[in-house]
């Protein structure tokens, strides 16, 4: 009997199942093991003519070339070590600019979707908190067709009311305002569950995780939850799809360790 699929297992594999038929560009950034992941499963099973952007890498494994191990950040001077051909910068960085699918990480995330990945600001118009910051996240939320935040905790610092910098919009209705192109945020994924958005653009729960109850998200969340009247439980993988993403994905077993909480960078009177 296999073991039980770990909080990153689960991740990937609800991220996978969700690409829709049309998704074809896959951009992923770095310190987003499961998201990789879930691309190159998807390459391999659902998704044979996707192509995937892991670092400034541009990737395809239908082809029954040898798949890379999972690593934190994937970068191998442009593919001359794997790749078969070369394309032009300006292709690439064109692709990069308006992929299909994105995958957007925070230190704070609200009701509608706002994520804050640069940080929280004190009242000297400093940094109490420095995050990773925003390379590329606007552009790529702004563009691409639909992304999906995940959060590696989920409790009231981390979901809140509204966030202290918005470093992706996802208020839907803001979006609309400005005539953002892209379609905004589609899921969100969180140790407690997943999650989508209604017609208003609020945040709303769409399934538990096994063993996590509604009133453990409420107490977790900084504001109201959107609940249905009928919440079922995430659907784990099948042991398929554990073979799979084992065996062939992650071999080294990458995914199967605890998923480590954001580490915001404290930031000193010397700093600032």
């Amino acid at each position: 009997m296999s073991t039980p699929a770990s909080a990153l297992e689960l991740q990937t594999i609800v991220l996978a199942r969700d690409f829709r038929p049309d998704d074809l560009v896959f951009q992923v950034g770095a310190n987003l093991t499961s998201a990789r992941a879930a691309c190159m499963l998807a390459s391999l099973t659902t998704h044979p003519d996707a192509r995937l952007l892991l670092g400034i890498e541009i990737e395809n494994f239908s082809n029954g070339r040898p798949v890379p191990s999972v690593p934190t950040f994937l970068f191998r001077a442009l593919g001359h070590e794997l790749g078969e051909a070369n394309m032009h910068q300006s292709t690439v960085f064109d692709t990069m600019s308006r992929p299909d699918v994105f995958f957007v990480g925070g230190i704070e995330v609200d009701r509608v979707g706002n994520v804050n990945l640069t940080g929280i600001p004190n009242e000297e118009c400093g940094w109490k908190v420095r995050g990773p910051g925003p390379v590329a996240l606007a552009t790529m939320s702004t563009f691409c067709n639909g992304y999906y935040i995940l959060m590696g905790r989920h409790d009231r610092r981390t979901f809140v009311e509204r966030v202290s910098h918005i470093t992706a919009l996802g208020d839907r209705q803001r979006r609309t305002e400005l005539g953002l192109p892209g379609g905004g945020p589609r899921l969100l994924l969180s140790p407690l569950g997943v999650f989508d958005f209604d017609d208003a653009g609020s945040m709303r729960l769409r399934s538990l995780h096994e063993g996590v109850t509604g009133e453990q998200v409420a107490d977790s969340t900084g504001f109201d939850v959107v609940v249905p009247d009928s919440v079922p439980t995430t659907s784990p993988p099948t042991a398929s799809e554990l073979a799979m993403l084992r065996s062939v994905v992650d071999r080294e077993g990458l995914l199967g360790e605890p998923a480590a909480p954001p580490r915001p960078v404290t930031i000193t009177e010397e700093q600032r």
